[in-house]
């Protein structure tokens, strides 16, 4: 019997396969694809499949492609799926509504006569700007509907009307969306300084589209430095060596002064600038001022983790230890092995640290689980911590779970966290009745057996 008991199994399965594929068929269900309709699926079953997938309208039948309830459902959806909708849906406002609102891109498959309907094409080109490539050519002219596209991406600029590109409200709505609209603006723009202002802002490659007397213009290029670092790298060098272009680009990203000269590199108050914006900076300064103690300085209290960057001398120098100890307490990884194991340092680490995890646990209370044994029974943090989120009483030590005033702390954030309370709390009336109050019978269940049947308590449930 144990030898064909297998083979009765594969029967059963056999008939069970069967039986399915049956019912499929009879439910108008494809067998081979069962989550997918076809022309047989009931009116009904296509309503339901399109709220969640509008792409199987394409399967199903004539009549409910014709359906409007039916084919609301399925652009609602997914808006693309109007492609497979009847010829006389594709021409009602309320269908193409609402697929160009769900994908403006659905345009592409409303009828001739709604590609020219102005409040049509606007709530397209709203929710996508490129769908004014699908409107008529008069709305492609319009000054409103091109106004909507532009601002939405100024990539629609492309698909506007010459006229329209020509106009110099129109052609600033778009570079302040992307700067690259410039390209595809009339060309006389690339000559306008306020223009190309507003284009390099958005994104400083504009610059490249700008004709040349602008890309050498000082103020064209004080705003594209503010943008992008890269920027400077472009400049003429009689730009890039202005003190008040590569300043105002150091003071945006410090990083810039890779794009200076070895000579520039080398003056400390350039140096200075850069690694007052970004620590990091310093590694792009001459070997001198990377040893420099005030440029140091500036560097680790910008970010302590600069102190990697820096070479020996500086990472034995106690004072600037100390300093990226205070910035980011991570940077103790990175002191010379000697004063690692200097007393005051390892205390300023452990203040660092002990200091970084107050702020984390004020943002999200299960910074806590990653908290060592010492911070998690410091009363402080624990109380911090409870306070944004109760359930982190869990990771608390049993002297902090049975303070009064921290479960109570805990209770009044979350009140199932009375589950993690020391006994002796869960029998506290005045705590009980705190947990409920924002627990409600579920937090109930936690309190001593006494306090589940005192009727004060359970008029306190929420």
């Amino acid at each position: 019997m144990t030898a064909g008991y297998p083979d009765k199994q594969a029967e059963q399965a056999g008939a069970e396969a069967e039986s399915q594929e049956a019912q499929n068929e009879l439910d108008g269900v494809d067998t081979d694809k069962p989550n997918r309709v076809n022309d047989r699926t009931p009116r009904e079953t296509v309503l339901t499949v399109v709220q969640r997938d509008g792409s199987q309208l394409g399967y199903a039948s004539k009549e409910c492609r014709a359906d409007q309830q039916v084919v609301l459902a399925a652009v609602q959806q997914d808006g693309h799926a109007l492609q497979y909708a009847d010829e006389r849906l594709k021409n009602d406002p309320a269908v193409v509504v609402k697929a160009v609102r769900q994908d403006g891109h659905a345009l592409v498959y409303a009828s001739e006569a709604l590609k020219a309907a102005k409040q049509v094409v606007l709530e397209a080109v709203q929710q996508d700007g490129h769908a004014l490539v699908f409107a008529a050519p008069a709305l492609q002219a319009d000054r409103d509907v091109v106004l909507e596209a532009v601002r939405q991406d100024g990539y629609a600029l492309s698909y506007a009307a010459d006229s329209l590109k020509r106009d110099r409200d129109v052609v600033i709505e778009a570079v302040r969306s992307t700067g690259h609209a410039l390209l595809f603006a009339d060309e006389s723009f690339r000559g306008d300084k306020g223009v190309v202002i507003e284009a390099v802002v958005s994104n400083w490659q504009a610059l490249g589209y700008a004709l040349p007397q602008l890309r050498n213009d000082k103020d064209v290029a004080k705003a594209a430095v503010q943008t992008n670092r890269q920027a400077l790298a472009t400049l003429s060098k009689e730009l890039r060596d202005d003190p008040e272009i590569f300043g105002l680009a150091l003071e945006a990203d410090g990083h810039a002064l890779v794009y200076l000269s070895e000579k520039q590199r080398s003056e400390k108050a350039t140096v200075m600038k850069a690694v007052a914006q970004d620590g990091h900076s310093v590694s792009y300064a001459s070997k001198e001022l990377r040893a420099d103690r005030d440029v140091c300085a500036q560097a680790v209290s910008e970010d302590g983790l600069t102190l990697a960057l820096l070479p020996p001398g500086v990472r034995a120098d106690k004072h600037l230890v100390l300093k990226a100890i205070e910035s980011n307490m991570k940077a103790f990884a990175n002191a010379s092995d000697e004063l690692k194991a200097d007393e005051d340092v390892q205390e300023a680490a452990q203040a660092s640290e002990r200091s970084a995890l107050l702020s984390a646990v004020k943002v999200d209370g299960y910074a806590l689980r990653s908290a060592s044994k010492a911070h998690r029974q410091d009363r402080e943090i624990i109380m911090a911590a409870v306070k944004q989120n109760g359930k982190v009483l869990v990771f608390a030590p049993e002297e902090l779970r049975q303070d009064r005033e921290v479960v109570m702390a805990a209770v009044r954030e979350n009140g199932l966290a009375l589950v993690f309370a020391h006994e002796s709390l869960k029998n506290d009336k005045e705590v009980v009745m705190e947990a409920v109050a924002q627990g409600g019978h579920m937090a109930l269940w936690h309190a001593s057996e006494a306090l589940q049947k005192d009727k004060e308590v359970m008029l306190a449930v929420k």
